[in-house]
């Protein structure tokens, strides 16, 4: 329903001119971009959807989606479900065996998993469509971001939960507790341990540094360990060929350092880390090689991805 801006009457479809003042509306409206209502010339919000005018004569918006979804409320559920596979792939790529792709869609199909993505796979796009409503074109960069977190999430639960003889790698059930973690409200040693799954590492790790040798712990301080002073110190792995500490990694509160064989020692902080990318038989992160093995490289990967943007400090509360 569309009222004159002038006396509020009820506007005859598609007229100029208010049937009761007179006054020239067609002057003095504008159709949103969004939901194509109309609404006063002098609005800066939709009186309708809510879409942000202003906003939109801003800037020309030429955000590209990276899930490129029509916003049609009797398809989108197809959609998004649809669009999960090609999210699953990605995720075996990255992580496991690009080969064996189709054996995770067949576990798919088999499994639980799939009535449990069903119902998922609706929540999503009704949330989706709801932010689309909304705020239009200006929702797409949040839209991505909702996908993207959602699909994260349910590609751990499927690959750690249903899909343990696929992956190459066992990784850990406690994983999938830390899909909503943050900084300032996460034990972030608890976090560490649940992921690395130390007990299931072959490598030397130290926890107790006044038992650990003192030659080995002063070899990785000089090498690569330079933690500031305030610094807590989790643990030191030592990757060296000869086990004498000059080689390996730490994690502190604040970063993760290390020295790979005939490279310089590295340091990345959580807060600086932008990039964890897998390759063949190592990582890199923040463009820097890093490998340990098969087993402690996935972890570590999937660990350093969720304390992308960490600040420093990671306060227990």
């Amino acid at each position: 329903m569309t009222r004159c801006p002038n006396c509020a009457a009820e506007l005859i479809p598609g007229a100029k001119f208010c049937h009761r003042c007179g006054d020239l509306v067609a002057e003095k409206t504008k159709s949103c971009p969004a939901c194509h209502e109309v609404s006063p010339l002098a609005s800066v919000f939709c009186h309708h959807c809510g879409f942000h005018f202003e906003g939109k004569k801003s800037k020309p918006y030429t955000y590209q989606p990276r899930y490129a979804l029509e916003f049609d409320p009797d398809t989108i559920t197809e959609q998004v479900k649809a669009m999960f596979f090609r999210s699953l792939r990605d995720r075996v790529e990255e992580e496991h065996d690009p080969e064996r792709y189709s054996d995770y869609v067949e576990w798919f199909y088999q499994s639980r998993f799939r009535e449990i993505y069903s119902v998922r796979a609706e929540q999503i796009a009704e949330d989706v469509m709801t932010r689309w409503q909304r705020f239009g074109v200006e929702a797409l960069p949040e839209i991505d971001r909702q996908i993207d977190r959602s699909f994260e999430g349910l590609l751990d639960y499927f690959t750690i939960q249903f899909c343990p003889d696929l992956n190459g790698v066992l990784l850990p059930g406690a994983i999938l507790k830390y899909e909503h973690a943050e900084a300032g409200k996460t034990d972030l040693w608890r976090m560490i341990q649940d992921f690395l799954d130390f007990d299931l590492e072959e490598e030397m790790f130290y926890f107790d540094f006044i038992a650990m040798p003192e030659v080995y712990l002063a070899n990785a301080c000089k090498n690569f360990l330079t933690a500031e002073r305030r610094e807590k110190v989790f643990f030191i792995c030592d990757l060296s060929l000869k086990g004498n500490g000059k080689e390996g990694f730490a994690m502190t509160d604040r970063g993760i350092y290390w020295r790979a064989p005939f490279d310089k020692p590295r340091r990345v902080l959580y807060r600086e880390l932008r990039t964890v990318e897998t390759g063949k038989d190592w990582i890199t992160i923040s463009g820097h090689f890093f490998t340990a093995n098969p087993s402690l490289n996935l972890k570590l990967y999937k660990l350093l991805k969720k304390l992308r943007g960490w600040e420093e400090p990671a306060v227990c509360v």
